[in-house]
């Protein structure tokens, strides 16, 4: 949900008008609601207003999740980008550029045939407690049937655990579309504190399907990270070949 969106959503909440709003804060009524369009962006002063009126935070209305906030290994490479002359700073770039286009991009898969090859996590992901992705890299490639392997597919990886049953059960392979963000709702794979997890992405939460699994509860200190969306799986008992 975007800013005005959330806007809204939060004057409507705390019982205000447009009217009311754009006098509590010395503004026309046309002003204000530019904000709730998306024809207009607030500064801070106007955001730290909005924030009070409402009684809601400014991270609320902005989104800001764990996922927006710079680590320490980002910060520290940042205070070394801007260390770097400007032929150090194009150099880093084309190497981020390439880099952003090998993990983004669709990867060109080899086919022959009826059959497809694609990349595999050797780890897997855990639809329980979480298990730990440390140095995870491509190790195996999966041959399957084509028509099994969805378009938008970058890699492929192993489900560990009963918590997302009956839709993935444990020894399942999924498919995955790297992305940074899923919506409310939808299965991902997530990186969280440094765990790998299956799961439904909830409100503050990770879901499982099986009802025996409670929620997943995220607070502010959580580093969670997006690795994809789930598009299909391969049961565990199919037949397929590796290629390493």
């Amino acid at each position: 949900m975007s800013f005005h969106q959330k806007l809204k959503e939060a004057r409507i909440a705390a019982g205000f008008t447009q009217s009311q709003m754009a006098a509590r804060m010395g503004l026309d009524k046309t002003s204000y609601s530019g904000y709730e369009t998306g024809r207009r962006q607030p500064n801070l002063q106007r955001l730290r207003q909005m924030s009070q009126l409402l009684q809601v935070s400014a991270d609320s209305l902005l989104e800001i999740s764990s996922q927006d906030q710079a680590t320490p290994q980002e910060l520290s490479a940042l205070r070394k980008y801007r260390m770097l002359d400007l032929h150090g700073q194009e150099l880093v770039g084309l190497v981020l550029d390439k880099e952003y286009e090998r993990m983004a991009v669709p990867p060109q898969r080899e086919e022959r045939g009826w059959v497809t090859y694609i990349n595999c996590y050797d780890l897997a992901v855990s639809a329980g407690t979480g298990e730990p992705w440390v140095d995870a890299a491509y190790k195996t490639r999966l041959e399957m049937p084509q028509d099994l392997v969805p378009d938008r597919a970058h890699f492929c990886v192993r489900v560990n655990g009963q918590s997302m049953e009956p839709a993935y059960r444990d020894g399942d392979i999924v498919f995955v579309e790297r992305c940074e963000t899923v919506n409310l709702g939808e299965i991902g794979i997530f990186f969280l504190n440094g765990d790998g997890f299956i799961k439904r992405l909830g409100r503050a939460r990770l879901e499982s399907l099986n009802p025996d699994y409670g929620p997943i509860r995220l607070s502010e200190f959580d580093d969670l990270r997006c690795q994809g969306r789930v598009l299909g799986k391969v049961p565990a008992k199919a037949e397929y070949s590796k290629h390493t």
